[in-house]
């Protein structure tokens, strides 16, 4: 009965851990609760299957068709969840079959030395530690690349899903034909044709991620130049607001004497109205020259004063909290990246809304304990839909303002999110210092 128990637990091991892998690398599909709970009645359907079939026939008849099970399984889970492409999903999934053979071929070597409910106990024990190693590294390291990869290529995944296929294919029939390896005596060839396609795989997936790595690294060079030639931009026009207020100083200070002599010509008349429309006309001009101190960063202020212009014109209410030095732990770069992704972003869904409805933009920013809070919330129109945590652009051209938000919060170890509440679209950004 132990025995038995502990052969279940092996099984049940071996689908959480390929489940938790596997989901590393992939994206769920919407919705995700109702996706995953599917995906959990099917698996618990194929553990039944297996323990039912364990404890009524024994141990002999379910090593025939575990492995098969378990990967029926897993097939299910992913064509339940999955919301990537066919062939990124395909290729996510050879890849996990590779690594989940290659564990339980192992993990079953270094077990071989104990017999009975010693080995079974030894191997659980061996494939924990295993899946203990790669989860995190595969969730913290690969996982970021792999998904800007995902975005990145298109058609190539066709071509990547033959490499972990055709490895799957060597591991069939090194493992399994003529006899499966846990009949191989220790002179077995095939022990050593086996760790050498298991160094090849390693070899090839690793060119692989050097390959991926320099796409992604292209990518993010593409990414920000295209950014610095924003923040040009921005200083440009700063520049431009800086020249256009220090003429007005001038001409101010030049003409002063004029617009005295008029003040004091009319108060002496004692043309009260015109005294005033003169004034008020006066202010006008002087405000439509101001540049807006938000804050003490530069690059900040910039963008605020280039989007809190272009809302006035568009008759759009804005409304600042912004708490900004002059020097923070984030690049320049970045910094223009989220604030103007986020605003620009905010100006595109109020002006999606028809003529009569009240548009408006809140900002608040805060740089607090070395961490740079950014929320923008906007009103917006209800039709607005998710994919994942990304919301689907009403462009035909577009999304990539709020991708490239994510990918900068990922870089600093903090967080992106988007939502709508009340009629409102929330971006929500947490930047850690360097």
């Amino acid at each position: 009965m132990l025995y038995r128990s502990l052969v279940f637990l092996s099984f049940l091991q071996s689908v959480i851990g390929f489940t938790l892998i596997a989901s590393s690398m992939m994206r769920f599909k919407e919705p995700v609760k109702k996706r995953i709970m599917s995906g959990l009645v099917v698996m618990i359907f194929g553990i039944s299957l297996l323990s039912y079939t364990l404890f009524t026939r024994g141990n002999d008849s379910v090593d025939r068709f575990a492995i098969l099970v378990i990967l029926l399984i897993q097939l299910s889970w992913f064509l339940i969840c999955s919301g990537d492409r066919l062939f990124v999903s395909l290729f996510i999934f050879l890849t996990f079959v590779n690594i989940y053979v290659s564990i339980s071929y192992v993990s079953d070597n270094f077990s071989i030395g104990f017999d009975g409910n010693a080995f079974i106990g030894a191997r659980i024990i061996i494939r924990m530690g295993i899946y203990l190693v790669i989860l995190p590294l595969l969730f913290k390291y690969v996982r970021p690349r792999f998904r800007m990869l995902v975005e990145t290529l298109d058609k190539e995944w066709r071509m990547a899903t033959l490499v972990p296929l055709m490895f799957l294919m060597m591991q069939i029939m090194v493992l399994y034909y003529p006899a499966p390896y846990w009949y191989w005596n220790s002179g077995n060839w095939s022990r050593y044709v086996i760790a050498t396609v298991y160094m090849l795989f390693l070899a090839v997936y690793h060119l692989l991620y050097i390959q991926a790595s320099a796409i992604v690294e292209k990518y993010v060079l593409e990414k920000r130049q295209l950014l610095m030639a924003q923040q040009e931009k921005l200083w440009e026009l700063e520049l431009v607001r800086q020249k256009a207020t220090a003429t007005l100083a001038f001409q101010q200070k030049h003409d002063m004497h004029h617009h005295n002599a008029v003040i004091m010509g009319l108060l002496q008349s004692g043309d009260m109205d015109t005294l005033k429309n003169y004034v008020k006309s006066f202010d006008e001009t002087l405000d439509a020259h101001r540049t807006q101190a938000f804050c003490l960063n530069p690059i900040a202020n910039s963008i605020l004063n280039l989007y809190a212009s272009k809302a006035e014109e568009k008759n759009i209410k804005t409304t600042f909290h912004v708490n900004l030095s002059a020097s923070i732990g984030i690049d320049n770069i970045d910094l223009t990246c989220v604030l103007g992704n986020a605003l620009e972003n905010a100006l595109e869904g109020c002006l999606r809304l028809p003529e009569d409805r009240e548009k408006e933009i809140s900002v608040t920013i805060k740089y607090i304990d070395h961490r740079l809070r950014v929320k923008v919330e906007n009103t917006c129109r209800t039709d607005i839909t998710f994919d994942e945590e990304l919301p689907v652009t009403q462009k035909l051209i577009g999304g990539t303002g709020t991708k490239s938000i994510l990918y900068t919060a990922e870089r600093y170890d903090g967080m992106a999110g988007f939502s709508v509440n009340n009629g409102k679209f929330i971006t929500q950004v947490v930047l850690n210092g360097k």
